[in-house]
């Protein structure tokens, strides 16, 4: 089974609950059962259902690649819920940046003109939980663990609220919970200024700062929403949302991810991209949203 079949299928079985409780009368905030240390119970595997927002938030997948014409009843879902029009309020001399970023994806001649994601680095926080891949959510007393099926990441979050040293500069960032009735609320800093939020020249600061709300919606969804603020590169704090479904394949187990150990794209992007400026070929990464 092809992960793009059982996405269909996931998704399928989201509605197919979703229409259930209805019918069944049940109204108002859907409420898990608990763990022995009070937890409400998210465990299991999960996938998003964000398809394109790791390729652009703002977006969605990219409209001329081969891969999504005329593929009938995919979504192309914008991440973004604030602003209202959907773009990243970057400041000006990080959007000129980006557009700067955006040029250099057309045409990389460096490494670090490419995608991290695509170079097998970590993917951060938020965009690990949008990339392509499952999730297992597992919980212990005074933690949740998160494992992710790209680049074989994982979060543990302690629900105490106590973050490290703000020199202390990670890929993944520190992750704090806490739970607000059965919504889990992750508190993030301490990022490095490394990752991307996209494969769109996204970039952010070691100022990130994110805070993630995990509500379960019903027993197969859980309700995600971020806000990212960075005083260096935007101008005002912003947000994304989307659902997390439930995998309900039996005996699932998360995919080994090798690019780590057989990762061979990057010399081939710079190969053509260093022939490609060379030949005075240059241009800029964008979308036309009405193109779509």
């Amino acid at each position: 089974m092809t992960r793009r079949i059982l996405r269909s299928i996931l998704s399928a079985a989201a509605v197919a609950s979703t229409v259930a409780a209805a019918a069944a009368g049940q109204t108002g905030p859907w409420t898990p059962s608990r763990l022995p240390d009070g937890q409400p119970d998210i465990r299991g595997h999960w996938i998003n259902d964000a398809v394109g927002g790791a390729h652009s938030v703002e977006d969605g997948r990219d409209p001329d690649a081969d891969v999504i014409q005329g593929r009938a009843g995919e979504r192309n879902p914008i991440l973004i819920v604030e602003p209202a029009d959907g773009r990243i309020p970057y400041q000006p001399a990080a959007a000129a940046r980006r557009q700067q970023l955006l040029r250099d994806i057309f045409t990389p001649t460096r490494r670090e003109q490419i995608d991290p994601h695509i170079r097998a680095l970590l993917d951060g926080v938020p965009r690990n939980n949008y990339v392509p891949g499952e999730m297992q959510i597992l919980q212990v007393a005074g933690a949740v663990v998160i494992l992710y099926e790209s680049n074989h990441s994982y979060r543990v979050i302690p629900l105490d609220g106590r973050h490290p040293p703000a020199q202390v500069k990670l890929w993944m960032g520190d992750s704090r919970g806490r739970w607000e009735g059965n919504t889990l609320v992750v508190d993030v800093t301490n990022f490095n200024e490394d990752t991307w939020i996209d494969s769109h020249g996204s970039f952010h600061s070691d100022a990130l700062h994110v805070v993630e709300r995990w509500t379960p919606a019903s027993p197969d969804r859980i309700d995600y929403s971020v806000t990212l603020e960075d005083p260096k590169v935007f101008t005002r704090p912003w947000k994304m949302a989307f659902a997390v479904n439930r995998n309900r394949e039996k005996d699932y187990e998360i995919w080994e991810d090798s690019r780590h150990e057989g990762e061979q794209d990057v010399e081939g992007i710079l190969s053509a991209g260093r022939k490609e400026k060379a030949a005075g070929i240059t241009g800029i990464h964008e979308h036309r949203r009405d193109g779509r």
